[in-house]
């Protein structure tokens, strides 16, 4: 009954408020009401939190990741019964304290049996993973220490009733893999200090005999932002993480791998920076050959389109794989990313082939290209997009000699191919070629 007259009171006070004509009203009403109780089984679960803590406390919910509650149930400790991993935060003279808390059911009783505290913010992520092979699972939480630039990352134990905290580390992104190939989870942790543009990366172990990096690389420190970490093989089937960075108007990959016991990364020695992956859009790397190796987005100035306005230039995109040594090509297309597909094309076409857009209607028209004398002439085929409830418009397009390459959920994609033409194409091998982005 008292939250609903809060509720109303705050209600009121808003409509006075948009009465009075202000253009902006800023209010944070997350410190007038407290947080709903828990119900059925979970109620006995927080009752235990606020007995430990009091109830002047604030839950908080990690803001990504698989896990975004306050209490999370799970057997930490591998033996056979459900714990609770609870966060909540102590505001006291205005400074935040953050806490983990593990809570147990001892004796037909929810207890906690353990609290660990840091000056933090918020909690950006949990995760959980055997790092040190006791069939035990660590917690692993991200702290925001101060916003999402000064996070901290903390890696916690429950083994006999008590809760540890093994490592406490900054961070940018961090994963849980086994790069060593031990197979072991490690943690590695990749940290960017934007002010003093230095980046760098270091894997951390668990094991019987202690606590200890294994490994650490630089990275490139002009990068601005990261991508979350993808953890998969490199062309040799070496496991490797992957993070794409944005680095000015561009975007690299960052690859992250172990050569014998020696950490790697792409970056020069001389220069630290890493060019082998820089490519000048923000094309995110991907599995784009469906093989399970991570695909890196390498663009290619169409020969054609080299002496164009900048608008007008054309690139091919050719997706590379990193087998430890060299970058290797494994499939060139061309890309249209407003338009949702792309065109898987041979080497020969690189330099007999022009590309015309005609962004507005959807349009895309492929010409010859002598690269001798540097003129195009002959168009070869053209594909246009159009939106899959327009029947009347696909149906005009049918009529002008357009065949249908793909209906789509909201694009029908139809295409038009002049034959004979240079490059020996016809409406099949196109539709082969033909592929959508997802």
């Amino acid at each position: 009954m008292k939250i609903k007259r809060l509720i109303a009171v705050v209600l009121a006070a808003l409509f006075c408020f948009t009465l009075s004509g202000c253009d902006v009203l800023q209010t944070d009403f997350s410190g007038l009401i407290a947080a709903p109780k828990l119900e059925g089984d979970m109620y006995p679960v927080q009752q235990a939190l606020e007995a430990w803590a009091g109830e002047d406390i604030t839950l908080k919910y990690p803001v990504s990741g698989d896990y975004r509650s306050a209490f999370i149930m799970t057997d930490v400790n591998s033996d056979g019964f459900t714990e609770a991993v609870a966060f909540y935060s102590v505001t006291a003279d205005s400074a935040v304290t953050m806490h983990i808390n593990i809570i147990a059911n001892r004796g037909d009783e929810w207890k906690s049996m353990g609290d660990l505290s840091l000056v933090a913010n918020d909690v950006e992520s949990v995760s959980f993973s055997d790092l040190d092979g006791d069939g035990s699972k660590e917690i692993i939480v991200g702290w925001m220490v101060y916003g999402s630039i000064d996070k901290q990352v903390g890696v916690y134990s429950f083994t006999k009733d008590t809760l540890t905290q093994r490592v406490l580390e900054k961070y940018t992104n961090f994963t849980c893999a086994d790069l060593n190939s031990d197979d072991m989870p490690d943690l590695t942790v990749v940290y960017l200090n934007s002010t003093d543009k230095v980046a760098s990366a270091k894997v951390i172990s668990f094991k019987d005999d202690g606590i200890a990096e294994i490994g650490s690389v630089g990275l490139d420190g002009n990068v601005s932002s990261y991508s979350t970490p993808v953890v998969a093989p490199l062309k040799n089937g070496a496991a490797a993480l992957y993070i794409d960075a944005v680095k000015g108007s561009g975007m690299i990959t960052e690859i992250i791998w172990f050569e014998d016991t020696l950490l790697k990364s792409l970056i020069s020695p001389t220069t630290m920076e890493n060019t082998v992956t820089y490519r000048l859009s923000a094309v995110s790397s991907r599995d784009f050959s469906g093989d399970g190796v991570i695909d890196i987005p390498l663009l290619e100035l169409l020969p054609s389109t080299a002496e164009s306005d900048e608008a007008d230039k054309v690139y091919i995109t050719n997706w590379c794989d990193f087998d430890g040594n060299k970058m290797e090509v494994c499939a060139s297309t061309f890309m249209n990313y407003s338009d949702g597909y792309c065109l898987t094309i041979p080497d020969s076409w690189k330099n007999s082939i022009h590309l015309t857009r005609k962004t507005e209607s959807r349009l895309r028209v492929f010409y010859h290209y002598d690269i001798n004398t540097g003129t195009y002439g002959e168009e070869m085929f053209r594909i246009i997009a159009v939106a899959s409830a327009d029947k009347d418009k696909r149906d005009e397009y049918t009529e002008e000699g357009y065949t249908l390459l793909l209906d789509g959920e909201s694009l029908t994609y139809l295409a038009k191919v002049n034959e004979p033409n240079s490059i020996n194409l016809d409406i099949n091998t196109l539709e082969s070629i033909f592929r959508i982005i997802k």
